[in-house]
């Protein structure tokens, strides 16, 4: 079985090539829905979140506020450091988890872990290979000002307080660009999925799907 780590700062459209690749067969985990889930009364992360940051980030009924939350952390590195020092480590228990039960039951399926914060949060070691989707600092932009109903400002503070793009590069088998719309992307992508595919020879390529 071959695990893929799949990142790419916001803006990236990581997204958009984990649905290329579920296409082709990959079973797409998503970390930072999985972040989600461990912050939701009865999740893992939850009681920790609490007593660290205070009743004051939940609803009354008990719900993380996450727009609150994340004025916090995105204008503060320490608190966001504090934030994933807590939710990144559930995160991970969660994913080996999920890896281990389809190990067993499909040990040829590929799995495609994808999160923005892969390299940050030390899930390398639960990879078999990272790739990074690329995209230049003007285009992911205006595409999270756009998608995410943020001015300038707001998306630079989210875009500023990840790892560079080049600096993440550096642990990459593979860089994904994505600057020029989707034909120029699933192009590059199938040549990536064809050099993956002589990698790992033991893929079952029915399965995952065409080259």
């Amino acid at each position: 079985m071959a695990v893929i780590g799949l990142t790419g700062n916001i803006g990236s459209g990581k997204t958009t090539v984990c649905q290329l690749l579920a296409a082709r067969g990959c079973l797409c985990l998503n970390a930072d829905l999985l972040g989600r889930s461990v912050s939701e009364p009865g999740g893992e992360a939850y009681e920790q979140l609490r007593q660290s940051f205070g009743a004051e980030f939940f609803s009354p009924d008990g719900w993380l506020l996450r727009p609150r939350m994340a004025d916090l952390v995105f204008n503060d590195k320490e608190q966001l450091a504090r934030l994933n020092g807590i939710i990144h480590p559930a995160v991970r228990r969660v994913l080996c988890q999920k890896i281990a039960a389809v190990q067993a039951e499909e040990p040829q399926r590929v799995i495609v872990v994808e999160a923005a914060l892969l390299v940050e949060a030390d899930y390398l070691s639960i990879l078999n290979q990272l790739w990074l989707v690329w995209a230049d600092d003007d285009v992911r932009l205006k595409r999270v000002m756009s998608r995410d109903k943020l001015d300038r400002q707001q998306a630079l503070a989210r875009m500023n307080n990840q790892m560079p793009q080049a600096q993440k590069a550096k642990y990459a088998r593979y860089i994904v660009h994505n600057n020029n719309g989707r034909g120029e992307l699933e192009q590059e992508l199938a040549q990536v999925w064809q050099q993956f595919c002589q990698d790992f020879p033991s893929i079952m390529m029915e399965q995952a799907g065409p080259a």
